[in-house]
């Protein structure tokens, strides 16, 4: 039975709906008030009992995600489960503001300073779940909320499962031969291998920058972008033959992006590939080539500086700007600590979204090897302006 309450309702005893904040076909979310809690939360509710193995798996995926996710341009979650009626829920934060589709039109391109920081911090919010091994599928901008204070966070985990083919939850999670997400922005690998990677949610990140740039499609030359849609609206498989076929059209051939920094350009173009190999590996590494392109082209001033002492006692000095970087050994590490065999290829992560905010250190083993202070960490910390930590015999700081 279909479930629909109504402002002044109260669920599950403490929850009381305040008002309705949309609904889709499986799921409606409320803004609530929840005894023991000092503001406003949103509770995300199956609109229908969960019976069938797709439904639970569906709503036990995006639990599973987002319960463990700690960057701070995800959406958290505070309470969630099976009801007894068996409808599922999620208690998360509420969120002032509106998705990117509502917030812009796209009649026309952004300033390119803007719509690099939209797509940086939301490159953040996907970091780390892609080195957890897990895709999101449905990079759109509906899933991308811009808060009133300019914040960014991603929005539903709901399609998400582990890049390499193991389920998130469960013993499939759908890994049928259909396109997944939405076809406007979905991957040329859709239609040839249909292997996601992070690569693929990298993709649709690069349509979105593109479009917020030109407000042109990636693929239709001089038209305007809300014409394209108009006309793809009733027919999406267009949509997955130009992602799969069309050349895409240099973003710096239209005219109001001409003066594009070329290292923003050759991002933009790098994204969209249609091998994905060639694209930026994940976001994290789309992150990091956007918040160069942030403070040497347009001269934000985001950058930090990180101190890092090696265990013989050498110092060095090194431009820190917000982005994702991987700690360890190995060749991928943004942050390389090659001189001891105390240091794991991937030993933690550091994250960064920028002044005014703090770095976000991520232990990857939580074997106390990651230190803060001195004080073995064994979960993800903020760092507070004055801290120091260690990754094995090296010690690093960050000042702003």
């Amino acid at each position: 039975m279909s479930l629909e309450l109504k402002p002044g309702d109260t669920y599950a005893g403490t929850i009381k709906i305040l008002r309705i904040l949309g609904s889709g076909a499986f799921a409606t979310v409320y803004k609530v008030e929840v005894k023991g809690y000092d503001r406003p939360l949103a509770l995300k509710l199956t609109r229908e009992p969960v019976t069938s193995g797709d439904q639970a798996q569906r709503a036990l995926r995006e639990i599973t995600i987002l319960r463990g996710l700690t960057n701070p341009h995800v959406v958290r979650t505070f309470d969630c489960g099976l009801r007894p009626d068996g409808h599922v829920y999620m208690l998360m934060d509420y969120l002032e503001g509106s998705p990117l589709n509502q917030w812009h039109s796209f009649d026309g391109p952004l300033h390119p300073a803007q719509a690099v920081t939209i797509v940086h911090q939301a490159c953040l919010g996907l970091a780390e779940p892609h080195a957890k091994g897990i895709v999101h599928r449905d990079v759109k901008p509906e899933n991308i909320f811009i808060q009133d204070n300019g914040h960014i966070k991603v929005l539903d985990f709901g399609l998400a499962r582990s890049w390499d083919g193991s389920p998130v939850v469960g013993v499939n999670a759908t890994q049928i031969h259909m396109v997944v997400g939405t076809p406007h922005y979905s991957q040329p690998e859709q239609l040839k291998t249909r292997v996601l990677s992070p690569a693929s949610d990298v993709y649709s990140l690069g349509v979105i920058l593109y479009e917020l740039l030109s407000a042109r499609s990636p693929f239709h030359g001089p038209r305007p972008l809300n014409e394209v849609r108009a006309e793809y609206r009733e027919k999406p498989l267009r949509w997955l033959k130009a992602h799969a076929e069309a050349p895409v059209v240099p973003i710096r051939t239209h005219r109001t992006c001409r003066d594009l920094p070329s290292t923003l350009a050759e991002g933009v173009e790098q994204a969209l590939d249609k091998d994905p190999t060639k694209r930026p590996t994940d976001a994290g590494a789309f992150a990091n080539i956007l918040g160069r392109v942030l403070h040497r082209d347009f001269g934000i001033p985001i950058a930090a500086t990180l101190r890092l002492r090696h265990p013989e006692g050498r110092e060095e000095e090194r431009l820190f700007l917000p982005g994702s970087y991987r700690i360890g050994s190995g060749e991928k590490c943004e942050i390389p600590l090659t001189g001891s065999d105390q240091v794991k290829r991937v030993h933690a992560v550091l994250e960064w979204s920028g002044i005014p905010t703090r770095p976000h250190l991520r232990p990857i083993l939580g074997d106390g090897s990651v230190t803060v202070r001195g004080k073995p960490i064994r979960k993800p910390v903020h760092l507070a302006k004055e801290d120091w930590f260690t990754v094995g015999p090296y010690t690093l700081a960050i000042s702003q």
